[in-house]
């Protein structure tokens, strides 16, 4: 493998407050201006979640200050380091951390990153495959251990996945398949039932006709349930929940806010918990392992639903994902490293 050259200047995409209006550009930058890191980090690939959709359009206060380089993750390849637990060589990734937030992200072809927010890809692993898990695999990773952590197993009943052609739907239903469980995809989209069959889904539920009823409690039919969407979709999910039901909101796409009752707890002691992906060292380390190892998602099938751009294409496509009009997972690629 060839030693990278740090470069003179690379391209980023910089997001600016302009005259209190937030404006994305691609700018010709340099490693000097970028936020302090001991590792130099060639980009490879850097996921694209809706919160960076938000950052870089300025729909939501989420970067700390500006000017800002977003996009909260990147796999990518060591060219220099300070830090005697990296090498130039390594294939890294780096989430969390306030990445692309308090410090400069994934949208650029070179970062520079706090050795304390950096790990090497586990074992089992390509830099490809990692980063199509990112941010929405890791996050389907600690909801299912945290529903573990209750006592949850796949014999308690099927578990819930709303937003299923999202990228953190589409990975929850296969990294919980391949854990063994029996997974409802809930979704917009029932034409696209076989697609979600594939990746695990053993049935698929038109949320459209399940927010059609107003009862107060809805028949028990979940064990637990991944919310990705917020809103209407999580109040009909906790009316739904079996005794002692488990529901992790992970996500908003459908509204910050839901109407609902508070018998789902009273009656039925559902139990509802956040998921933010971001986790100390310890249960960091322990959950990549499990997805390069017995959680490790089917890639074949994922595949046809993950979706390369390059860092131009990134603020239309950001406007896409915005308005819904996205599925899947999408990457920027950077192309190979030398």
């Amino acid at each position: 493998m060839s030693m990278l050259q740090l470069p003179d200047s690379f391209q980023a995409l910089v997001t600016r407050r302009i005259d209190g209006n937030v404006q994305s550009a691609i700018e010709t930058v340099s490693l000097p201006q970028l936020s302090a890191g001991e590792v130099v980090v060639r980009t490879r690939y850097a996921g694209i979640n809706y919160k960076d959709c938000l950052s870089i359009r300025g729909k939501a206060k989420i970067i700390t200050d500006y000017p800002r380089i977003a996009g909260i993750e990147a796999v990518g390849r060591v060219a220099a380091s300070a830090d005697d637990a990296f090498a130039p060589g390594d294939e890294v990734l780096v989430h969390g951390f306030q990445t692309g937030i308090a410090f400069d992200g994934g949208f650029s072809e070179w970062m520079q990153v706090p050795a304390r927010h950096l790990q090497k890809l586990p074992p089992g692993l390509s830099a490809r495959e990692a980063a199509i898990l990112g941010v929405p695999g890791f996050t389907a990773a600690m909801a299912l251990a945290r529903f573990e952590s209750y006592g949850l197993a796949p014999a308690e009943g099927p578990v819930a996945v709303t937003g299923a052609n999202g990228a953190v739907g589409m990975l929850a239903i296969s990294i919980l398949a391949r854990a063994g469980y029996h997974i409802a995809a809930i979704t917009r989209r029932p034409e696209q039932a076989d697609t979600l069959r594939r990746l695990g889904a053993a049935e698929i539920v038109d949320v459209r006709t399940a927010l059609d009823s107003t009862r107060p409690l809805e028949s028990a039919r979940y064990a637990a349930a991944i919310d990705n969407v917020g809103g209407n979709v999580l109040a009909w999910l906790l009316r739904s929940m079996k005794d002692e039901g488990l529901v992790a909101s992970v996500g908003n796409a459908g509204g910050n806010h839901y109407e609902g009752s508070v018998l789902p707890f009273i009656m039925r002691r559902v139990h509802l918990f956040g998921i933010v992906a971001n986790a100390g060292w310890p249960e960091r380390q322990r959950l990549w392992q499990k997805l390069a190892a017995e959680w490790r998602p089917g890639f074949e099938a994922l595949e046809p639903h993950v979706h390369a751009i390059t860092l131009p294409e990134l603020p239309a496509h950001a406007d896409r994902q915005l308005q819904g009009a996205t599925s899947g997972r999408t990457l920027v690629d950077f192309g190979e490293t030398p």
